[in-house]
């Protein structure tokens, strides 16, 4: 595994690949991004899920002809296709059936999940990431690609071997309906300007060994457009929503076996500084541009444990479909009334995090707002 801190040390890497960029492609349909489900779950173009009931009628009572043989298929049913998912996708699970809809999550480092024990359901957030170091859980990360990743810098600065693993739900349970995945980390790109003492810019990138296979349980996050702004998702009625397996307390509390998942409103910037003054940093505390900041109820927040974790919010555009927008960075204690946790701003970054899974061959498309 190579430890990649700055540009400059990866430049010839990045030569090297833009100029063998294969790819597993079978002329334009890529098996990484594509999930198998019965022919009739699918458009017609294979280019994505049919989530209104559109033909299905009509297609299940025609003949089946020859529909899943029009592209090399992978699955090994024989009614099923080989179909392209849309990034932001969150599962929910009703009556213990597995159903589609649009959505995404959050998570945090230095903090837990707080909040009337809120579980989140199997394969509720399919691009949430465990992060271990050396087999022992040390942060919480999100997929954006089949083999890219997204956490925190500061959850990578240890020796490792990190492995990262998807498609995890109860770490404790080894009978869930579908398997997790391991895949370790190859190459790790931290933030050229990423400062350890202040967090400043605690943003990671971690290229896998193989791909993982999407599936119910493992999917891909979307991210937001660069400078994209979240301050008014409450204005709009949503909040944006936090997961993760890190404590239940500050002190005393216990990491958690099942995901949870709280909701919390991205706070204005002016607020969030004087909130965080008020508490410990005092009347000179600047909230730096790299930050974002979200919470601030009572038992309702991220601790330690959740970090590198995606914060996900509702896209205005897409009703019920979720991007990410910030990575749990740090807070000041847990759960604390009118005390905010403060995430990576993940909209300052999206232009760097293009440039370099660019860089590496992958395409970068896959995480795009559609």
């Amino acid at each position: 595994m190579t430890l990649l801190v700055t540009l400059l040390l990866f430049s010839n890497k990045i030569l090297n690949v833009l100029s063998s960029a294969d790819g597993d492609f079978v002329g334009d349909y890529d098996f990484q991004h594509c999930v198998c489900v019965p022919y009739w779950q699918c458009k017609e173009d294979y280019s994505g899920l049919i989530e209104d009931g559109i033909d299905i009628i009509d297609i299940r009572s025609a003949d089946t002809g020859d529909k899943s043989g029009k592209y090399p298929s992978r699955c090994t049913g024989d009614y099923d296709v080989c179909c392209q998912v849309e990034c932001g996708k969150r599962r929910i699970v009703r009556n213990g059936v597995l159903t589609n809809r649009m959505g995404g999550y959050v998570d945090f480092f230095a903090t837990r999940i707080l909040g009337d024990n809120n579980e989140a359901e199997f394969a509720e957030f399919p691009w949430m990431l465990g992060l271990l170091e050396d087999k022992t859980y040390r942060c919480g990360a999100s997929l954006i690609h089949p083999q890219v990743a997204l956490t925190a810098a500061h959850c990578v600065m240890g020796d490792g071997p990190f492995i990262i693993r998807a498609g995890e739900w109860n770490w404790e349970s080894r009978e869930e309906p579908l398997p997790y995945q391991n895949q370790q980390a190859k190459e790790i790109i931290i933030h050229p300007q990423y400062h350890p003492g202040s967090l400043r810019n605690d943003i990671a990138i971690l290229i896998l060994e193989a791909p993982f296979r999407l599936s119910e349980n493992v999917g891909i996050v979307c991210l937001p457009f660069q400078g994209t702004e979240f301050e008014d998702i409450r204005n709009q009625g949503s909040d944006c929503i936090a997961t993760g397996w890190g404590k239940n307390a500050a002190r005393h509390g216990k990491y958690q076996a099942t995901l949870k998942k709280v909701s919390m409103p991205v706070l204005p910037r002016n607020d969030c500084t004087w909130k965080l003054r008020e508490v410990r940093l005092g009347p000179f505390f600047r909230l730096h541009k790299s930050f974002i900041c979200a919470g601030g109820q009572a038992n309702k927040d991220t601790c330690k444990g959740d970090g590198g974790s995606p914060l996900v919010c509702p896209i205005r555009e897409r009703p019920g479909k979720y991007q990410q927008a910030g990575i749990v960075s740090w807070g000041l204690t847990c759960g604390l009334h009118a005390t905010p946790g403060v995430y990576v701003n993940i909209a300052l970054f999206r232009d760097w995090i293009d440039f370099i899974v660019q860089a590496y061959g992958f395409d970068s498309t896959v995480y795009r707002v559609t």
